[in-house]
């Protein structure tokens, strides 16, 4: 195998282009079949019922992307259409593909957006449409602009009469108790493993609201247990596409809820579902598994099919990843409350978002959307918070931190907003010097410093700020490692990076936490992700393989072979053990280049579509579980298995998916090299047959 890497960080100056065509969700929407199938039955319901009632059918598709409904329109009979896309790559991709599939003569396509779009004889639609069809949403349905863009069209583009596909929306939210969520919002009392406090968290900290940037999330893959349902799913806002004068953007609803079981009402679980035609026949829903309307009929039918594998329970149901729920977190309350307990869910929305209160009563005076005050939400990810409050890794550091930390050490900690780095000032050293170069993340520290009274820290505003007489006194490099810049675990390698530079002015027998890292691969079955990067081919009966080879093309020039996902939320069976494929020494010899070659032998070969990567710091070179801090699964995984494998929920992991599938290679050679210029890894996997 020739060691040829893909290097994402091109050159090219159409790469951020090539980039957005390549991960536009086009094709994950194409593969979302209930989706494409309740847009297909709604249009052949609402076509057959003008036609029916006396009427033509003149249907306008907004965005229509591949051009998929647009095709689907004219075989339910549509008398015209016109569809317009305004992203100049994909409304040439859909011309070429409209016209392959033998439509070119009667799809009208418009390459603007609908609000620049004319009306009349001679302009982009000869006539006013009577028939909308669209698909404007996102996990927050209307976080993309579907308020405004339906105005303008109802106004400037569209019958008064008009039938809109999908007809409403209803918006749902559940009030739960979840402290795992609660750990990616809120920071936690940090202790050692004998109780005792060492830093508390400032009150500006503990109540602060957070983002506002919705927390998109695939709730049924929240491991079982992890939350307690306060309520029954609460319908709390409709939209009627078709309505002009209900679709406005500052609105709050005010629900009388009773608790069904006693607990904290910590956050909203929301999702929202389509009534695709004017009568109400065809349901698209978003919801979970456990409120899903058709979870049982499809746990069924997929029994009934005779498949042998059990799939995890949240996997019986339509998958998508283009439209997934949320969570909102609530202002917190200190009393719980009780099973039967009525109190107020207090909904909001404006032109874009959504947010949630509640209260004993109902309120007059509205809550006002979220925002961070405290910085914390700003400088740090919701993953990233997580790992703060992840008591075993934690328990991991402060264990390790008492067996080599003294009254005599100098700690120098290179990451930033690391809490354990602060907490080492706490157990009795002599000094901690915190890299923080990014003003917002050294504000958030400078406030636990003064609310826990710490005294023995000095803050480093860049690498450079080190000074010689105060470098040959440190005795510990630490690092956890993180730096928000990172989306790839390893690509806290940085830390290395920094750590090399600082070389030439620390002691020679500095002790160096973490000592190296090593990164190991996992081959699976992905249950559903792995069609986020399959090819389409046919869909729904129309050729669309001239938008797989548009997205080939730029994926070949734009993406990287690796990219980060949260795995926990990705259902995968592990076809073979976990294989090592490179350990990068922060000791000695970071400055060399390295190159690693293996192979990955795999169970059954048909039923590969992804490898799974991650990495494992080692505090010390014992390489012990107990001085390993994982970003991998939480059960080392050794063999094929019929069992999902189960992933640290508060990391990113790598993830290379195969293009090409069914897979026909059993072995499958791969190439790892390290970078220490750039503090980079690249991956090459040959699945391919020759």
């Amino acid at each position: 195998m020739e060691d040829t890497f893909q290097d994402s960080a091109s050159e090219d100056g159409g790469f951020d282009l090539r980039q957005e065509i390549a991960r536009s969700a086009f094709a994950d929407m194409c593969h979302d079949w209930e989706r494409n199938q309740k847009y297909d039955r709604a249009l052949q319901l609402t076509i057959a019922r003008l036609h029916a009632a006396g009427h033509q059918a003149h249907v306008l598709d907004i965005g229509t992307g591949s051009g998929l409904l647009s095709m689907m329109a004219i075989r339910a009979g549509a008398d015209s259409v016109v569809a317009c896309e305004a992203f100049r790559p994909m409304a040439d991709c859909a011309e070429r593909i409209i016209a392959a599939n033998g439509m070119q003569d009667r799809i009208r396509l418009v390459k603007k957006r609908s609000t620049k779009v004319t009306v009349g004889p001679g302009q982009d639609m000869e006539r006013r449409a009577n028939v909308l069809v669209t698909e404007l949403f996102d996990t927050e349905l209307i976080g993309e602009g579907a308020l405004g863009t339906y105005r303008h069209a109802l106004q400037h583009l569209l019958t008064e009469d008009v039938l809109t596909i999908p007809h409403q929306a209803t918006v749902y939210a559940q009030v739960v108790e979840c402290p795992l969520a609660l750990s990616w919002q809120q920071l936690k009392t940090l202790s050692n493993a004998d109780g005792d406090i060492l830093l508390r968290v400032p009150p500006e900290v503990a109540t602060c609201r957070g983002s506002s940037a919705v927390f998109d999330i695939q709730l049924s893959q929240l491991p079982a247990g992890s939350f307690n349902v306060l309520t029954d799913p609460v319908p709390v806002f409709k939209f009627a596409w078709s309505k002009h004068q209900e679709l406005i953007n500052d609105r709050c609803e005010q629900s009388v809820c009773h608790a069904r079981t006693a607990g904290f009402p910590q956050a909203v679980f929301m999702w929202w579902d389509l009534t695709m035609d004017c009568e109400g026949d065809v349901l698209l829903s978003c919801a979970p598994y456990w409120a899903h309307p058709e979870h049982e009929a499809l746990k069924k039918k997929h029994s009934d099919n005779g498949s042998k594998r059990r799939l995890p329970e949240g996997n019986y149901i339509p998958w998508r990843d283009h439209w997934m729920q949320a969570v909102y977190f609530l202002p917190p309350l200190k009393i719980p409350l009780q099973r039967g307990q009525q109190f107020v869910l207090q909904s909001y929305h404006d032109e874009f978002s959504l947010w949630f209160g509640v209260g004993e009563q109902s309120v007059k005076d509205p809550l006002t959307a979220p925002h961070c005050t405290c910085g914390w939400h700003i400088a740090q990810s919701r993953s990233r918070i997580g790992q703060l409050n992840d008591s075993l890794r934690n328990k991991r550091y402060l264990n390790y931190f008492e067996r080599v930390f003294s009254s005599d050490s100098v700690v120098l900690v290179l990451s930033e907003g690391s809490l354990l780095g602060l907490a080492a000032a706490r157990m009795g050293v002599k000094q901690v010097l915190l890299y923080e170069p990014n003003a917002i993340s050294r504000r958030c520290m400078e406030a636990f410093v003064e609310h826990n009274s710490v005294v023995n820290v000095r803050f480093l505003p860049s690498a450079d700020a080190l000074e010689p007489e105060q470098a040959v006194t440190i005795t510990h490099v630490f690092a956890e490692p993180h730096f928000p810049s990172a989306i790839l675990p390893w690509d806290n390698l940085h830390y290395g990076d920094l750590l090399k530079n600082l070389r030439p002015l620390l002691p020679a027998n500095v002790t160096v936490i973490p000592a190296s890292g090593t990164l190991y691969a996992l081959p699976v079955e992905f249950v559903d992700l792995y069609k986020i990067n399959a090819p389409l081919g046919s869909c729904e009966g129309f050729d669309l393989t001239l938008m797989d080879q548009l997205i080939d093309q730029h994926s070949t020039f734009a993406d990287s072979p690796v990219e980060a996902q949260p795995l926990w939320e990705y259902p995968s069976f592990p076809l073979a053990g976990t294989t090592r494929l490179i350990e990068i020494n922060f000791v000695q010899d970071f400055e060399q280049s390295k190159l690693e070659r293996g192979e990955l032998f795999v169970s059954e070969a048909e039923r590969l579509n992804g490898i799974a990567i991650w990495i494992d710091w080692h505090l010390d070179g014992s390489h012990s579980p107990k001085t390993t801090i994982s970003s991998g699964p939480l059960v080392p995984v050794e063999e094929s298995s019929d069992e999902p494998t189960r992933w640290n929920t508060n990391w990113r992991q790598g993830v290379h998916l195969l293009r090409k599938t069914p897979n026909r290679k059993r072995t499958i050679p791969w190439s790892v090299k390290f970078n220490p210029v750039l503090s980079n890894v690249y991956f090459r996997f040959d699945e391919e047959e020759q």
